[in-house]
């Protein structure tokens, strides 16, 4: 038993490349940054989250949301906003990034809770994400408090962190893969209409026009199987072809954001993918760093040259 529990130790202590938690830390706190600020953008800050009696739009709060017992109904939902906006400003920018996950992530989730049809499941996706953040070292790279000498540069960390993002990823999509196909077999049929096609092409959801595209269903049921067979097999993300299903996995969700309307969805599931592409992301930059060492040396040899004539 000793020895098993030592492997495990030493599997979830293996050290990682700070740098993909720090993106993640980044790329997810933006997302729901801009997110946060499409709504200010809308004049929508003060209807969504003020209730239905006071001239909200949300008739039914969450009986988890506490701030209005201590702020009051008409000004709990404002202040977790500007709560949470500040935080996620913090957390990307790598300033006070362990407090300001744990006050954002609590102002965040009561902002669901103010308005509960507004909290969806990546806004809980991201959420948990930042809490595995909240024991990581991703606050160590890439942040401000880096580069003011407040918090020390660190290079390696335990990857255990990393781990449960992969888990969480492999969890959500296999979940919709199976919830696809147990509650619509037809996303595999090649008959009938294809039912990306009738989501691809619905007004209230998606940008295509249905009378362009109705001729071409063969795309439509190569995109649906391949929907299932990507998320079915999410699996592969706890294997070493994690990158190229990631790949795979970019390629969808840049479709969804092109063609779908649904807000910060994609972008926030790609906000993870750092984790999946983290070898060929450190590769990169470590020779995007040699390139700009060389460059920076050759700047210095030039301006150490004497001038001509002299």
């Amino acid at each position: 038993m000793t020895g098993l529990w030592q492997r495990w130790v030493d599997f979830t202590g293996r050290p990682m490349d700070t740098r993909p938690l720090a993106l993640v830390r980044i790329f997810a706190a933006l997302c729901v940054l801009v997110d946060l600020l499409r709504l200010a953008q809308l004049r929508l800050v003060t209807f969504l989250f003020t209730p239905y009696e006071q001239g909200g739009l949300s008739q039914v709060q969450d009986s988890s949301w506490r701030l209005d017992e201590l702020l009051g109904p008409t000004v709990a939902g404002p202040v977790s906003y500007a709560v949470s906006l500040v935080c996620m400003a913090l957390i990307a920018l790598g300033v006070a990034v362990r407090p300001a996950i744990v006050i954002g992530v609590l102002a965040y989730a009561q902002l669901g809770h103010a308005y509960p049809p507004g909290d969806r499941a990546i806004d809980r996706v991201l959420r948990l994400t930042l809490l595995f953040l909240l024991f990581s070292q991703a606050h160590r790279r890439f942040a401000l408090s880096n580069v003011l000498g407040w918090t020390k540069r660190l290079d390696t960390a335990p990857a255990w962190p990393a781990d449960l993002i992969r888990s969480q990823l492999v969890m959500v999509y296999m979940a919709a893969g199976l919830s696809k196909i147990m509650q619509q077999p037809l996303w595999v049929a090649v008959t009938g209409t294809p039912v990306l096609y009738r989501i691809m092409t619905d007004p209230m959801a998606a940008t295509l026009d249905p009378e362009a595209w109705e001729g071409a269903p063969w795309l439509f049921y190569a995109g649906g199987i391949g929907t299932i067979v990507l998320e079915v097999g999410a699996f592969v993300i706890l294997t070493r072809l994690a990158p190229y299903w990631a790949l795979l996995g970019l390629g969808m969700h840049l479709g969804i954001a092109m063609t779908m309307k649904l807000g910060m969805f994609s972008f926030g599931m790609m906000s993870l993918y750092p984790i999946l592409l983290g070898a060929w992301i450190c590769a990169g930059l470590d020779r995007l760093g040699r390139r700009g060492g060389r460059w920076a040396a050759l700047g210095r040899a030039t301006a150490e040259a004497p001038a001509p004539g002299r």
